[in-house]
Formats: structure tokens, C-alpha cells, sequence
């Protein structure tokens, strides 16, 4: 949990997130097989939101994410989305993100050290349990992915991290 938690060493040397007052970079990750396939899915939802507002999308998966040629055809003609698999170092891709969307594990304490809020949606039960994942700690919890509410909440959420900056702030 989040009082012992060790940071991996690539932490050690990554420039903090520092405030600006738009966001320019996201980050969509699900963890190392996101067997529920929520990069595909929330990159959908949110990819339309990203261009208009001149966001650029981050995805990354891991080496167990079975999706990874679908998703690949999906994003081809997407200018502003890139797409990396099993990065070693994903701070350098993080240093440049200002928000994020990711599945409740490790990564939560990755971003609250580098100062990312972030969407927190769980891959299952369990997950729900990782209380860390908090607005008082910089996340807004959305709970375990259901198909349909969870994308109309992630599109409205995400809207209003990008339009209020003080909201942003806060977290």
C-alpha cells in the first residue's frame, strides 16, 4: 500500500509534473495484459474529446496485451495518439503527461509521485479495494468498468479536468 510503497529506480531521476494551465498530454494506460481491453475502449470514448480540446493521447500496454494489432488499426490515421508496448521506462512518457486514465495498481502511486491526476477505473472487485485512489490524493475513482456508463463518465469527467483548471488544481 501507499506507506510502503517503493518506487521503481526510473522514478528517481524523472522530473516531477509541474502546473500548467492546460493540458496538452494524456496518458491511457491499463496495465500489463488489460484483459478487459479498457485501452481500446476508453480510447474510443475519449479520442473525439482529445482533439477538439488539442490533447495528445499516450497509450501503453504491456507485453500480455493480447489487443495490441486491433488496436493498432484503430489508432492508424490518429495524429495525435501514440501507441508503445512494454516500455522499460514508462517516467519518460509519464514527465511528459499532465493527466491520466489508468486501472487501479501500481501506477496510482507512480502518478501521485510524479503529480498526475488521474481517472482511476478498476479492472475488477479487488481492485475497488486499493483505497489509495482518492480526490483527496489526486484521483477521481469512476469504479469497475461497465460498458457504456463507463465511457459517458470518463467523457465528462475528463471534459471538466480539461475546461476547469481549478478542479485540476485541486487534485
Amino acid at each position: 500500500g501507499n506507506r510502503y510503497f517503493f518506487l521503481r529506480d526510473e522514478f528517481n531521476d524523472a522530473q516531477k509534473n509541474r502546473w500548467k494551465n492546460s493540458i496538452t498530454s494524456l496518458l491511457l494506460t491499463f496495465g500489463g495484459t488489460d484483459q478487459n481491453n479498457l485501452s481500446k475502449k476508453l480510447y474510443i470514448a475519449i479520442k473525439d474529446l482529445c482533439k477538439k480540446n488539442n490533447v495528445s493521447i499516450n497509450i501503453v500496454t504491456g507485453p500480455g496485451y493480447k489487443y495490441y494489432e486491433q488496436l493498432c488499426d484503430t489508432i492508424k490515421n490518429d495524429y495525435n495518439t501514440v501507441l508503445t508496448r512494454s516500455t522499460g521506462v514508462i517516467s519518460s512518457i509519464m514527465e511528459k503527461c499532465q493527466i491520466a486514465i489508468i486501472s487501479n495498481g501500481r501506477t496510482v502511486y507512480e502518478l501521485a509521485h510524479m503529480n498526475i491526476p488521474a481517472l482511476i477505473i478498476s479492472h475488477h472487485e479487488r481492485e475497488t479495494t486499493h483505497n489509495f485512489s482518492s480526490e483527496k490524493n489526486g484521483f477521481i475513482p469512476i469504479g469497475i468498468y461497465k460498458k457504456g456508463y463507463t465511457e459517458k463518465i470518463v467523457r465528462k469527467e475528463l471534459n471538466t479536468l480539461i475546461l476547469d483548471k481549478y478542479k485540476r488544481k485541486r487534485l
